[in-house]
């Protein structure tokens, strides 16, 4: 059983850590030597049903951009969470950007193979508490740019 942070409705699996710079909301997950990387359900909710997706391979540094995902709310860039190589694009994702919509945590978009293997740092959370807070304070951050 997965433990998870339930807030509006919205899941965030604590079997996974959460990029949060300059407001991203990308899980990652480690997968033996690579981690996969996705859009959160707090991204998928604000966005709708994902009509677009892109990513590219190669070299990547942390908060470099790596693709793009759109929907019919708005057009938003991918960053990558860490320094690394992309090594696989998740054709099925994007040749169904929806499922990213309706299982954003089965939807993995791109796996990178992490130059340094612990992926910690100031802007990923793990910790229930501070998934907790950065939740409540988007949606509070959300309502207040309304």
């Amino acid at each position: 059983m997965i433990l998870l942070v339930k807030i509006n409705g919205m899941d965030f699996p604590l079997d996974r850590k959460y990029y949060i710079k300059n407001g991203a909301h990308i899980w990652l997950k480690q997968e033996k030597d690579v981690i996969k990387i996705g859009l959160d359900a707090f991204a998928t909710q604000i966005a709708g049903p994902i009509d677009f997706i892109y990513a590219k391979k190669g070299q990547v540094k942390s908060n470099e951009v790596i693709g793009s995902f759109e929907s019919t709310k708005f057009v938003s860039k991918l960053h990558s969470p860490i320094n690394g190589e992309i090594i696989t694009i998740n054709t099925k994702v994007v040749n169904q950007p929806k499922s990213i919509s309706n299982k954003p945590y089965d939807s993995w978009i791109v796996e990178i193979k992490p130059d340094n293997p612990n992926i910690n740092g100031k802007y990923i959370l793990e910790e229930k508490e501070k998934i907790t807070i950065w939740i409540l304070n988007e949606i509070k951050r959300l309502k207040n740019n309304k």
